[in-house]
């Protein structure tokens, strides 16, 4: 029980640790991350950045992404019945950034909070593997507060903390081998806090070209776990001990760190182009410690995952006098291999194109409006012809259709 609901949980705060900053991105596809240092997004993304804001600025985005990929279950090969699952639920994430000159100017004061919400997958319980995963759900917010101070003409430094907070929830079925008709199930809640620290470097080379580097620390939050075991025909008193078990569960999980870097450069015709490359520790993912009330259990850490890039270049070019237009593509390595793939973590290669717009008004507020399609991949997952022997089964299934849509929307004011 343990492994599947931090192996979720995690994944979600890694994840969506990721897709929280390719929100604050200024451009489509992910770009324009951690060198333009042009609006309060800079706070959280290259929190040295902020030196270059002359003013007090303030920023809110909202992103909604829907994955349209169906997985389907290969018949031939899996050993229990049930359907193709259902589908995934949208994935929406607003943000808000703020950054406030300080101490007779000569510093700057950032301000972030992500908070993804409404984050789900229902497989169903009627589905081949509904005894790997049948549905969860889980929240993250994440509060930050950065500080940079300008060093000499072409260096600035910053850093700063961040608390982050992750709920979840989780249902798992499970085999009642006395009445195969009717399935027992697993609920599972998990809630945790860590606390990690940024530090960046802004690099101002010409007035035209910049250079922008952040690491974000590793975090091992505690997890304080409940699981209740329902629908069971085991003996009431066996039910009611597992479950007293289940009240006294902690966790402690390692979240990676990861380093960002930004380059920025803008031509005399006011074309603009962005490179940003973010590498994550991934192999130190994992759980690293479980308690039972109080005593640690001995475990093998999980340790399949690999490190991984996230590259995106785009442009900028100027439509209007109010309108500017914006491209971008960008790349994702793949973060596990097939065979160590499961249903918890069914992250694959992707890449993707994105197309935007910026909108200027008359009193120097900015609309950013950014449109990507994104190929997830395939993500193949095979419980292995071991599994057929278990009461679990043998699954096999990947992803057809392997598309999404993300859709950003931001605004940004200066001096309110």
């Amino acid at each position: 029980m343990r492994p599947q609901l931090n192996l979720q949980t995690g994944v979600f705060l890694v994840f969506t640790s990721l897709i929280s900053t390719a929100a604050q991105a200024g451009g489509p596809a992910f770009t324009r991350l951690f060198a333009p240092a042009e609006t309060a997004q800079t706070s959280y993304l290259n929190p040295a950045g902020m030196t270059r804001l002359e003013e007090t600025a303030l920023t809110g985005q909202l992103l909604l992404a829907k994955n349209y990929s169906t997985l389907k279950v290969d018949k031939d090969a899996t050993t229990k019945d049930g359907s193709n699952p259902r589908g995934s639920d949208p994935l929406v994430v607003p943000s808000i950034y703020y950054v406030q000159p300080i101490f007779n100017e000569d510093w700057r004061l950032g301000l972030t909070l992500n908070a993804p919400g409404g984050f789900g997958a229902g497989y169903g319980p009627n589905w081949a593997g509904r005894y790997y995963s049948d549905q969860f759900s889980l929240d993250f917010i994440a509060v930050t507060a950065t500080l940079a101070k300008r060093i000499t003409p072409w260096l600035s430094l910053g850093g700063g903390l961040s608390v982050q907070y992750a709920s979840s929830a989780s249902t798992t079925q499970f085999p009642n081998l006395d009445t195969p008709n009717q399935d027992a199930k697993i609920e599972m809640d998990s809630s945790g806090v860590g606390l990690g620290f940024i530090a960046s470097a802004q690099f101002d080379i010409s007035e035209q070209t910049r250079f922008g580097i952040t690491w974000h620390s590793e975090t091992d939050p505690d997890e304080d776990t409940d699981v209740e075991l329902k629908r069971s025909t085991l003996p009431p008193g066996i039910v009611e001990e597992i479950n007293h078990i289940g009240d006294n569960v902690d966790a402690s999980l390692r979240t990676p760190q990861h380093i960002d870097l930004g380059l920025y450069h803008e031509w005399d015709n006011g074309w603009s182009a962005t490179f940003d490359a973010i590498w994550v520790d991934f192999s130190r993912f994992g759980v690293t410690d479980i308690r039972i009330t109080g005593d640690h259990l001995p475990f093998t850490p999980d340790g399949h995952f690999k490190d991984f890039w996230v590259l995106t270049t785009g442009v900028e070019f100027p439509m209007t006098t109010a309108i500017d237009g914006r491209l971008g593509i960008f790349y994702l390595q793949k973060p596990v291999s097939d065979n160590d793939r499961s249903f918890a973590f069914s992250l694959d290669e992707m890449y993707g194109a994105g197309a935007g717009i910026v909108f200027t008004r008359e009193n120097r507020s900015r609309i950013d409006i950014n449109l990507n399609a994104l190929n997830t991949g395939s993500a193949p997952v095979d419980t292995g012809p071991l599994s057929a022997l278990s009461p679990k089964g043998r699954v096999v299934a990947d992803n057809q259709n392997t598309w999404a849509l993300v859709l950003e929307v931001t605004y940004h004011v200066m001096q309110f």
